[in-house]
C-alpha cells in the first residue's frame, strides 16, 4: 500500500514537471482576417522550430505572434491603394503563401473649407509643411523590437464616427488623399485616451494636423492622435493603456471638434475599426 502511494505521489510530480516545463505560448489577438484594401490580413504560418522566422512581404518585415512551437501568426497590412490581386509571403526569400485581396468600395466625402490657406497654404507655410511631414513620415515608420501579443484596443475617445476610414475626400470640390484615419467627433477638452500601450515618439503642433501624439506600440504598429486641445504626454513617455494622452479639440485643417484617430502597420495605414474590442 505505501509504495502505490509512493509511485502514486511519483507520477503526480512528474506530469507537473513535464507541464510545468512545456513551452508556453501567448493567446495571439489580432484584428480579424480582412483582406482588402486599407485591411489587414491574419494568417498562420507553419514554420519549424529550427528554422528562423524571417517572414516578409514585398521586402518589408511582418509583425509575428508564436502561437504553438513551429506556427506562428502574421499580422500584414494592405494598402488603400492597393491594385493587386494577391499578396505573397515569403520565408527566408521563399515564397510560402499567396493571398487573395478582395475589393471594397469606399464612399466619397465632400467638405468646405472657408480657411483658404488650410486649402491652398501661402508660399511661406509650405517649407514648415514639408519639415513636418519628414517628422511624421519617420514616426509612422518607427519599427521598435518589441512585440504585444493582443492588439486590441479599446475606444480612445467617447464620441460618434463623424467620418470613417478610406473615405474619398474632395475639399472645396477639388480631390484630395483618402482619409486615412477615422474621425471621432466630440466636444473639445473630452479625454482622449491610449487605446493600447506604448510609448511616446513624436508631439508636435502641425500645420494641418494641429496638436498631435505619435504611439510606438511595437513591431512597426503606431497610432497617431490629431486636432487636440491640449496634449498631456511627453516625448519618450511609456503609456499605458487607457492612460489619458490628451484631449479633443479643433486645430489644425478641422470642420469641428472631433479626434483623428490612424493605426499604422509597416508605415501603411490601415483601418483603426479593425483594432478594436468592441464595434462603434
Amino acid at each position: 500500500m505505501l509504495m502505490k502511494i509512493r509511485i502514486s505521489i511519483f507520477v503526480v510530480f512528474f506530469l507537473f514537471s513535464c507541464a510545468t516545463f512545456r513551452d508556453t505560448y501567448p493567446v495571439c489577438n489580432f484584428p480579424e482576417h480582412s483582406p482588402f484594401p486599407g485591411g489587414v490580413i491574419n494568417k498562420n504560418l507553419y514554420i519549424r522550430s529550427s528554422q528562423t522566422p524571417e517572414i516578409s512581404v514585398e521586402g518589408k518585415s511582418v509583425y509575428l505572434c508564436q502561437v504553438d512551437k513551429n506556427l506562428w501568426k502574421a499580422l500584414i497590412p494592405i494598402s488603400l491603394i492597393n491594385q493587386k490581386n494577391f499578396v505573397e509571403i515569403y520565408h527566408n526569400e521563399h515564397r510560402i503563401l499567396n493571398v487573395p485581396i478582395a475589393t471594397r468600395d469606399y464612399r466619397e466625402s465632400k467638405i468646405t473649407i472657408n480657411n483658404q490657406d488650410m486649402v491652398s497654404p501661402p508660399a511661406e507655410y509650405l517649407p514648415r509643411i514639408k519639415k513636418e511631414s519628414e517628422l511624421s513620415f519617420e514616426a509612422i515608420n518607427t519599427n521598435s523590437n518589441t512585440f504585444l501579443s493582443s492588439l486590441k484596443m479599446s475606444k480612445p475617445v467617447e464620441g460618434f464616427k463623424s467620418s470613417e476610414f478610406g473615405v474619398r475626400r474632395f475639399i472645396n470640390n477639388q480631390p484630395r488623399n483618402r482619409h486615412t484615419g477615422l474621425d471621432l467627433a466630440a466636444s473639445s477638452g473630452t479625454e482622449i485616451r491610449a487605446p493600447l500601450s506604448g510609448k511616446v515618439v513624436l508631439i508636435g503642433n502641425f500645420y494641418y494636423k494641429g496638436n498631435t501624439v505619435f504611439l510606438d506600440h511595437g513591431g512597426g504598429l503606431i497610432s497617431t492622435y490629431s486636432h487636440m486641445s491640449k496634449v498631456l504626454v511627453q516625448n519618450h513617455d511609456l503609456i499605458t493603456k487607457n492612460q489619458i494622452i490628451g484631449k479633443v479639440g479643433q486645430t489644425g485643417r478641422v470642420t469641428g471638434s472631433h479626434l483623428h484617430w490612424q493605426t499604422v502597420l509597416s508605415g501603411i495605414p490601415v483601418d483603426p475599426e479593425l483594432f478594436l474590442e468592441e464595434p462603434l
